[in-house]
């Protein structure tokens, strides 16, 4: 396209006619705090607003000697509507769906509600809890005896949702949308890649879209400087044993999509590696003769005990008869233990 054929980056460009007025107040704040707390110190801090801006590439002097926006500005620190007096079709979308075709979405936000601002920096913030919170940690994981409760895979999912913000094409049509169903995540954005496919799935090689975008994002520690990230992504899930993410790189449609699955965290380096003590356990000291009692085992293993209604739910039972007589049958051959009565009952690991 045009916009990628120019000499300097598009959100480099000076918005001669906008005033910082079309920043959101708010949203600056935010972005400052963050940084301070990043950069104790740091000789920005003490600058006024518009010089700090300016240090930030995300405004600069106008041909009549006053400040305006770049475009790098308003995208991150924009309020949407006066974003789309400049990119007309910009959208920022997340959706959360389920199989229930009565419910159209469990929870939606996007960039025209009108009671946010709607732009990049706040998409960020705003939606990459949701779609990271059915990462399970497992309880047994701390380090010096502090839980941990963030790993790689979160680090990887958040550089997901930062990539689509830097590497779109705001120029592009149908905008940024992220869709979670259950565990299936799905991330698109206008604009094709920049590099090789060799390149870019390799790492340590990028051509951002929006080089000032990833400045500002690297400045809060969100997003890869060196490179695409997509290698991050690749060996977050390949350490988990979870199903490799896919990119799908539309040269036709001007559109990246990204497929990811998330699951429970097996792995997490320097404190424990639940794949190793999964193999070695259930294949050598738990005698496991069927799939339940294998699902069972390994939950417990990753959870520290279960319960009978979710035995019910990973079993496929209807009703909690069947889960409780296979549960009574695991307590008889020593493969699992009870602990507690009525509600408060829990099975832990026999060993």
């Amino acid at each position: 396209m045009f916009a990628d054929q120019r000499d300097i980056s598009v959100d480099s460009e000076i918005l001669e006619e906008m005033e910082l007025d079309a920043l959101n107040v708010d949203t600056i704040k935010g972005y400052r705090v963050l940084f301070e707390q990043l950069h104790e110190g740091h000789p920005w801090n003490k600058l006024m607003k518009d010089e700090f801006l300016i240090k930030l590439k995300a405004a600069a002097k106008n041909k009549k000697g006053t400040v305006s926006p770049t475009v790098a500005g308003i995208l991150m620190f924009g309020d949407a509507d006066r974003i789309t007096d400049v990119f007309p079709d910009y959208f920022l979308d997340y959706r959360a769906e389920c199989d229930d075709k009565n419910i159209r979405w469990l929870y939606r936000t996007h960039s025209n509600e009108g009671d946010w601002s709607g732009n990049v920096f706040d998409f960020f913030y705003k939606v990459t809890p949701r779609i990271d919170d059915d990462v399970a940690v497992p309880f047994v994981n701390r380090r010096n005896g502090v839980r941990i409760d963030r790993v790689d895979v979160h680090d990887a999912l958040s550089e997901a949702v930062a990539n689509a913000l830097v590497h779109a094409n705001y120029y592009g049509k149908r905008g940024i949308v992220i869709v979670k169903h259950g565990k299936k995540i799905t991330i698109s954005n206008p604009g094709t890649i920049r590099i090789t496919k060799e390149e870019f799935y390799a790492g340590g090689n990028s051509d951002p879209r929006n080089p000032n975008l990833l400045k500002m994002f690297g400045f809060v520690n969100v997003g890869e400087r060196a490179g695409s990230g997509v290698d991050k992504i690749m060996t977050a899930w390949e350490e988990q044993n979870w199903e490799k993410p896919v990119y799908d790189i539309s040269l036709k449609a001007e559109r990246v999509i990204l497929k990811l699955e998330v699951g429970q965290v097996r792995y997490i380096p320097g404190v424990a590696d639940l794949r190793r003590e999964e193999k070695v356990e259930t294949s050598e000291t738990v005698p496991i003769k069927n799939e339940k009692e294998r699902k069972i085992i390994e939950y417990i293993k990753l959870n520290g005990s279960i319960t009978t209604k979710t035995v019910v739910e990973i079993c496929g039972y209807k009703t909690k008869s069947g889960a409780r007589k296979l549960l009574e049958k695991m307590i008889q051959k020593g493969m699992i233990q009870k602990n507690g009565d009525g509600s408060a009952t829990e099975y832990q690991n026999g060993n």
